[in-house]
């Protein structure tokens, strides 16, 4: 049996000004065990094998398999956490291991429904949340004269967006996409009920998880920061 530390101890090993006291051990392995020992966690995952063969996991896959966790409900918080004292670091994101991994989980995690973009508007808005197919490009257009999301739809699409063209917005312009796109949806499901910031907080991390394409989930987890302190207040204009 093959192991690697990860978890906190492992950040901890590369960074010893990280802050938060590893509370157990985590060690992953390539076969599948029920050993148990106090204070170890065990965690099958043989995918890293394939690209580490050191004692403690390196830092830039370490920041790979966090961000690989944010795309499922689990520890979401301290995984968030992690990922952005790693960014600080200057850990760089493995894509083609994250991709791997995500595969991986795909199939020994939970099943999570994500959007798929590539429908039609009537088919894609078909859901107990719009009115209509329309209102919610139409909240759009109040936020914003002319949305973001309109700079990266895919060319006779309606829904389906163009990694390429997303590739060739400014860091600016990539960031109206993801705070337009969370403050509608944020408004759609908690209208003015909750509070403006909680909401749009809320919405951002369901996205992250289930509805951004991974290249911007990528983006809004990076900067996360930075996005989930927004300086308008979007319920404001909506709710006019």
């Amino acid at each position: 049996m093959n192991k690697i530390i990860i978890g906190s101890t492992c950040i901890k090993y590369h960074y010893p000004d990280f802050n938060r006291e590893p509370k157990d051990l985590d060690i992953a392995i390539d076969i599948e065990t029920t050993n148990k020992n106090t204070g170890i966690e065990y965690l099958y995952n043989p995918i890293l094998f394939k690209y580490c063969s050191t004692e403690y996991l390196d830092p830039n896959l370490l920041l790979s398999l966090k961000v690989s966790h944010l795309f499922w409900d689990i520890n979401w918080e301290k995984h968030m956490w992690d990922v952005q004292f790693l960014y600080k670091k200057g850990c760089v994101l493995q894509l083609d291991y994250l991709k791997e991994q995500m595969k991986f989980w795909e199939i020994h995690l939970p099943k999570v429904q994500r959007s798929r973009l590539n429908q039609s508007k009537k088919d894609f808005f078909n859901n107990a949340i719009n009115a209509d197919e329309n209102e919610h490009d139409l909240l759009h257009e109040k936020l914003a004269e002319y949305p973001a999301y309109k700079k990266i739809l895919k060319d006779g699409c309606d829904v389906e967006l163009d990694e390429n063209k997303w590739d060739r917005l400014t860091f600016e312009e990539k960031c109206d996409v993801v705070y337009e796109e969370t403050s509608v949806m944020a408004y759609e499901r908690y209208k003015p009920e909750l509070y403006w910031k909680k909401a749009f907080n809320r919405q951002l991390k369901d996205n992250i998880i289930k509805h951004f394409p991974l290249y911007i989930a990528l983006f809004a987890i990076e900067n996360y920061i930075e996005l989930s302190n927004p300086k308008k207040n979007y319920q404001e204009k909506l709710c006019s």
